[in-house]
């Protein structure tokens, strides 16, 4: 794939691109060490729809030519995206789930089975893709428990449009922690992370 010549592939990213990156890095990085509690976000990005403002603030605060980024069938269609992407972090594009670092879904029932993507190795469970997932809102949806590192006690997380079936999916990723998908919940405004780690109870038989 190549660069277009359009100018929204060159323009909107970050103003201040080292203050800027470093300032959503601290959110994302708060976001996962406390799993299922919204941090705010303010809005640094113009993308090219339909990727949202915020998933495009995430990717040109942690993606760069060592990363590879897979997109849903929807963002990868749409034009102008992956090379708005690509132009502002550098990031390759990838179409094999396997091969991915940042798994960017515009909803979640645009989300491939996670099974398709890498959950690290018994030696290296770093090497494991994030999965970045546009909802409607981090709350107003159905309820499920959260608990484990991070997180006192336990807290309720309940991000509004989620797909069926995902949360049976994110019980199993958990079952192979240390290896496994981490996982950012992107708002309109907020995000809220889902860590490997983070024990997930559905209420479900």
């Amino acid at each position: 794939m190549t660069l277009t010549s359009n100018a929204d592939s060159f323009s909107g990213g970050f103003k201040q691109p080292v203050f800027d990156a470093q300032s959503v890095f601290r959110v994302v990085l708060d976001a996962l060490s406390r799993p299922g509690q919204p941090k705010a976000l303010a809005l640094r990005t113009r993308p090219p729809k339909p990727l949202s403002p915020l998933l495009a603030d995430i990717l040109c605060a942690l993606a760069d030519q060592d990363t590879a980024v897979f997109f849903d069938p929807a963002l990868s269609r749409a034009r102008g995206v992956a090379d708005w992407v690509r132009f502002q972090t550098g990031a390759p594009c990838v179409t094999n789930p396997v091969e991915a670092d940042f798994v960017v879904a515009s909803a979640p029932d645009a989300l491939p089975p996670l099974s398709q993507f890498s959950i690290g190795t018994a030696d290296y469970p770093d090497r494991s893709a994030t999965v970045l997932i546009a909802v409607e809102s981090l709350e107003g949806g159905d309820e499920v428990t959260l608990s484990g590192p991070g997180i006192k006690g336990s807290v309720t997380f309940a991000p509004k449009g989620n797909a069926k079936g995902l949360w049976q999916q994110l019980v199993a990723n958990h079952a192979h922690y240390p290896r496994g998908l981490d996982v950012i919940f992107v708002g309109p405004d907020a995000i809220a992370g889902l860590p490997r780690s983070t024990i997930i109870e559905t209420g479900e038989g």
